[in-house]
């Protein structure tokens, strides 16, 4: 008994020996996933905050290495092609650098900055006119007009408009308040005497006349909102409720009747 005991005991242990040589030799086998390696490239970032409108030296440029997916269309990636451009716009510190926001010296003249199908115009305003002072250069606002009754005598007959007011333009972009573009922060309190907007070219003729000729109003538009308003207008009788009285007899109003 104990010599068969003896003999099983020496073919588990040949087994296992054989088992842990066989699992030994697959490891060996198995060769690690290979992490592809990652691929550098060197971008332009802002070493401290640029301001907008003036001209970038060689100490507001920094360059700094990034993975290669983070490089998006349009970062620079040459200082060379920064030094001596003019920031079009505010640039935080540790910004990268676009070519968009780059521009030679004309390019701060104001005519450049007029999106392409408008014309930039100019009205006198007051605190109301434009929200209580809280319209901002990039802001969208609507252009409303309110005009007196105004009537045309022909020599055979007599055309009368009435009071009315109505939202004439929309979604307009102001363009600056004063002569400033961008508003400083010690400004934000200061009351501009005039703004102005970006009036599409075929609507220029239409919000010179209602600012000859009318009384405007503008509404700003909440961020991003593009919407559009189709309306009549507005005149006594939709805000009121109360239709006029046509009266026959000028010494007798009672005689009316509703229209």
């Amino acid at each position: 008994m104990e010599k068969k005991n003896r003999k099983m005991l020496i073919i588990a242990l040949t087994l296992s020996l054989i088992t842990a040589a066989l699992i030994y030799i697959y490891i060996s086998g198995i060769k690690p996933e290979q992490t592809p390696e990652k691929e550098y490239i060197r971008i332009c970032t802002a070493a401290r905050t640029i301001n907008g409108f003036t001209q970038i030296s060689a100490s507001d440029v920094t360059e700094i290495e990034v993975d290669k997916e983070l490089y998006g269309e349009g970062m620079v990636t040459d200082k060379e092609q920064i030094i001596g451009k003019w920031a079009l716009q505010d640039i935080a510190k540790g910004e990268f650098i676009r070519k968009e926001r780059l521009g030679e010296e004309e390019s701060l003249y104001f005519s450049y900055s007029i999106p392409a199908g408008t014309r930039a115009v100019s009205m006198n305003i007051t605190e109301q006119v434009i929200v209580a002072n809280l319209l901002r250069p990039g802001d969208h606002v609507d252009v409303i007009a309110s005009f007196n009754k105004e009537e045309e005598v022909y020599e055979d007959r007599t055309v009368t408009y009435p009071k009315i007011t109505k939202i004439i333009l929309q979604n307009i972009e102001v363009l600056a308040l004063g002569q400033d573009r961008k508003l400083p922060a010690e400004k934000f309190q200061e009351q501009p005497t005039t703004i102005t907007l970006a009036i599409k070219k075929e609507d220029v003729e239409k919000f010179v006349y209602a600012t000859e000729y009318g009384i405007i109003r503008l509404a700003l538009r909440p961020a991003g909102d593009n919407t559009r308003t189709d309306s009549q207008g507005a005149i006594r009788e939709d805000v009121t409720g109360m239709k006029g009285v046509i009266v026959t007899d000028n010494t007798d109003s009672s005689a009316g009747a509703s229209e």
